[in-house]
């Protein structure tokens, strides 16, 4: 079991006049001092115009100065709005990233469900896919060669061109998608990436899926897949809060799992979610469970270091290979942010030990 941060720059109203920059540093803090406890990845996601929600705008900034900061900690793109960005740019900014640290950069990859980003950088949802398609397909062919030859389909038209720099995981950095809906699963296998899904599905409920995914990469045909270097790994994020009080703990994280999942105020909250029944549908998923449900069903990972053990357990055993924590949501402090992370490097990581 490996485990690593997720973050999106949450800043939940009201703000001060530091509120903002504050959050930036202070997610920095966070990263390192997860490194520092024993986490291997850090996530972070790309967000526009959700104001409140997730304000990290440009993550390879933020990763790249991370970058110089941390020494192992894997830095992931969680992930890169695809059909939002010309695929030289895409390649570019990856391979920087690797370059910076060294070799470890994570290729997170997406289409972008939320017609409020996506359209307002000029593009429609239901292209997304296949604009994705061609934008990852272009990436790679820029790492397959020195000389990128050039590519052209429905939506690029690419001309041929020295791409640099070059990252150092060759062929290419991990690849990875994140996997909203259960059925993405089985589709990222058969293109040989990693998978990250999301605690608001049970253990239960996800484990069909994660043994779709595993068979798929096993019997996934080399000619047809999309990476050159297979990433057979599966995980989820899950948020929550770690504190000594177990009750505090489930209180704490259960509350910023409500507020993450659309219990909350946020002047654009009711167009966030695009699967799940939108927000609504998961908020009602949510919501009809008490704090000790959400915990017990491992939907939030909140509460002692021995209860959180449990949540990861049932993960564990539905056959995931990381956890990530996703510490940093609704009202949590940061103060509590980074005790819950020295707490599970104390307390939690250690029992997990290969």
């Amino acid at each position: 079991m490996k485990f690593g941060l997720m973050a999106q720059i949450q800043m939940p109203r009201p703000w001060e006049e530091t509120t903002e920059r504050k959050a930036f540093w202070h997610a920095l803090d966070q990263a390192v001092a997860a490194e520092h406890a024993g986490f291997t990845y850090f996530w972070l996601t790309e967000q526009h115009f959700f104001i409140e929600i997730g304000h990290c705008s440009s993550p390879e900034m933020f990763l790249a100065a991370l970058s110089q900061r941390t020494t192992r900690l894997r830095l992931g793109f969680g992930v890169i709005l695809m059909p939002c960005h010309n695929p030289f740019y895409i390649a570019e900014r990856v391979a920087t990233l690797d370059v910076l640290s060294n070799g470890r950069a994570e290729f997170g990859a997406g289409r972008g469900t939320s017609p409020y980003m996506v359209e307002a950088l000029g593009f429609k949802t239901e292209d997304g896919r296949d604009v994705g398609r061609e934008a990852l397909d272009a990436v790679l062919l820029m790492y397959d060669h020195e000389k990128f030859p050039g590519y052209k389909g429905k939506h690029f038209d690419l001309p041929s061109r020295y791409v640099v720099p070059r990252p150092i995981q060759r062929p290419h950095p991990p690849i990875w998608v994140a996997a909203s809906n259960l059925e993405t699963y089985e589709h990222a296998g058969r293109q040989g990436f990693g998978v990250i899904g999301v605690t608001r599905n049970t253990p239960a409920e996800t484990r069909p899926f994660i043994q779709a995914y595993k068979a798929a990469v096993r019997t996934s045909d080399a000619s047809t897949r999309v990476a050159r270097k297979v990433n057979d790994q599966n995980g989820v994020f899950a948020i929550g809060a770690v504190h000594k009080d177990d009750r505090i703990g489930r209180d704490l994280g259960c509350a910023a799992a409500r507020w993450y999942y659309g219990d909350n105020e946020a002047e654009i909250n009711n167009i966030r979610f695009v699967s799940g029944g939108g927000v609504k549908g998961i908020n009602d998923k949510m919501g009809k469970r008490s704090n000790d449900e959400l915990v017990d069903d491992a939907m939030s990972v909140s509460g002692n270091p021995d209860t959180v053990c449990r949540v990861v357990e049932k993960w564990a055993e539905a056959g995931i290979d990381q956890f990530n924590f996703f510490l940093q949501a609704g009202h949590i402090s940061h103060e509590q942010v980074m005790r819950s992370i020295e707490l599970i490097g104390e307390k939690v990581i250690p029992r997990f030990a290969d």
